[in-house]
């Protein structure tokens, strides 16, 4: 079999056909999107009421992220990169304390918004 100019065109398709199709189909859960950024000291009661309900979205996020990096390790995982799923497993549990400081900050917040 001669192989012409088609033949070689055919077969790179082919290839990056199944290049992108693996990354469409690989089993990754999507990134959340960050919620709104924190702008100013809370003050007042109804303040500190808004920024606890931010801080638990910053928690809710981080917990996305969280899950996100960890299906991403499994990813690299399953192709045998080992340093790579050490490092997005690290990743997430970065996120996972990140979530629990904004539980905290959440917290005081809500307390400081109950008057005495």
């Amino acid at each position: 079999m001669k192989m012409n100019k088609n033949t070689y065109l055919g077969l790179a398709l082919a290839v990056c056909m199944g290049v992108v199709s693996a990354l469409l189909l690989a089993e990754v859960s999507p990134a959340p999107e960050h919620p709104a950024k924190i702008t100013a000291l809370a003050t007042s009661a109804t303040e500190h009421q808004e920024a606890a309900e931010l801080h638990k979205k910053y928690a809710e996020h981080h917990k996305a992220m969280e899950e996100h990096l960890k299906s991403v390790a499994a990813e690299y995982e399953k192709y045998g990169n080992h340093d790579l799923k050490t490092l997005y497993e690290m990743l997430s549990i970065h996120h996972k304390e990140l979530a629990k400081e904004h539980e905290k900050a959440a917290a005081t917040h809500e307390k400081m918004a109950k008057p005495k």
